[in-house]
């Protein structure tokens, strides 16, 4: 097994000490840590937090104090944590894991971003009615684009990594919240939306996306006739569903070759932004962490809440698909134990138990998620998990 990692946040070594962190969390036995250097907003319960049990975070900022010869050819600029007015805290961070000889990846969330989204709406992602959705630069717009390599660019250009974990990347839903994840904007929907409307609601049809599909031939025009179309009657109709309307994705997607060709040019747009990472990371020696693509160095699957089974399945499906210059981390959640989250894991064994599964089914590396909103004694349970021979 390569070194096991544990997620982590920045605020945590403010709190505790850089060295007295660095010292506990080596002790567990990880080696490398997921070190958030640019995040989203959060409203988060830290159990075993000296300072703040219960945090509400700034909104998409850096942790880290940008290189200025970097952000020249950006028009959208990081806005920097209030944490780093006295201190470049990712930096001191990394000096410190370094000293003890652990690796750091730079956690780093690109396009979830609604400080940036409200300040440059018109690179946020457009529904078919021209909404911006502020939670979500769109990867298809230049600017975003831009603003993803320079974080990227100066992140590895500045500091020891090992690796940067890119959450994020990709084309956001309409939803700003998940299914264990609730949103911050406190979403609400007077109708019912199956997943169908959802799904449409989160096409993007932002200028730039809807320039760059017809350039590559895709009939733009037609697929957004007919999205309109469906949401328009959907709504009029509510609280009823016209049966004549399409009940799936499937159903819909079927009859219109154009919304196939649309969605080829979503996935062209990401892996082409990941592939510009890659060619920022790679010759310095820096590593990429995320979903599954070719871009990708380290590919990870989250089982969170998932029973053993299913870490089974996960594990195996990705490990099926990885190209040969490709290692497989799955994560593991520790605390969310209330009902609804899926299963938990309860104890040491457990743990054990998940870990040796991933392990035994192509797991090159387990990583933790994590630290500061995990009780103290799941945290502890790493230690004991690690100690033992795999």
């Amino acid at each position: 097994m390569t070194p096991a990692g544990l997620y982590i946040y920045p605020w945590c070594f403010a709190e505790e000490g850089y060295q007295e962190l660095m010292d506990y969390v080596r002790g567990l036995g990880v080696r490398r840590l997921y070190l958030v250097s640019a995040y989203h907003a959060g409203f988060f319960l830290h159990p075993h937090s000296p300072e703040k049990k219960v945090r509400l975070l700034e909104d998409g900022v850096a942790y880290f104090q940008p290189d200025e010869t970097v952000w020249t050819d950006s028009r959208i600029r990081p806005p920097v944590s209030s944490l780093c007015d006295s201190t470049n805290l990712f930096g001191d961070i990394c000096t410190a894991a370094s000293q003890a000889q652990m690796e750091i990846s730079a956690w780093t969330v690109c396009l979830h971003n609604t400080t940036l989204g409200s300040a440059y709406p018109e690179c946020t992602i457009h529904n078919v009615f021209g909404d911006p959705y502020p939670h979500a630069l769109s990867p298809g717009h230049p600017d975003a684009r831009a603003y993803v390599a320079a974080l990227i660019d100066d992140l590895t250009k500045n500091y020891d990594l090992h690796s940067v974990l890119l959450e994020a990347p990709n084309y956001r839903n309409r939803a700003h919240g998940s299914t264990w994840v609730s949103g911050h904007h406190h979403e609400r929907n007077g109708i019912h939306l199956r997943d169908l409307e959802e799904w449409l609601l989160s096409l993007s049809f932002n200028s730039a996306d809807i320039r760059s599909a017809k350039d590559a031939g895709v009939d733009v025009d037609s697929v957004q006739a007919a999205v309109r179309d469906h949401l328009i009657r959907y709504f009029e109709a509510a609280p009823e569903i016209p049966a004549e309307l399409p009940s799936t994705i499937d159903e819909f997607r079927q009859p219109l070759a154009a919304l196939v060709d649309y969605e080829a040019y979503f996935r062209r747009t990401e892996e082409t932004l990941l592939q510009d990472l890659r060619q920022i990371a790679e010759p310095r020696g820096v590593k990429l962490v995320g979903n599954s693509s070719p871009a990708i160095d380290i590919v990870i699957v989250g089982t969170y809440g998932e029973p053993l089974e299913r870490v089974i399945e996960l594990t195996s499906a990705a490990k099926r698909t990885l190209g040969t210059h490709q290692q497989l981390e799955v994560v593991f959640r520790l605390g969310f134990t209330s009902p609804g989250m899926g299963a938990a894991i309860r104890s040491a064994d457990v743990l054990s138990d998940y870990v040796n599964t991933a392990l035994e089914h192509g797991a090159d590396s387990v990583a933790f998620y994590n630290y500061a909103e995990a009780p103290r004694q799941s945290v502890e349970w790493i230690r004991q998990v690690l100690e033992k021979p795999f």
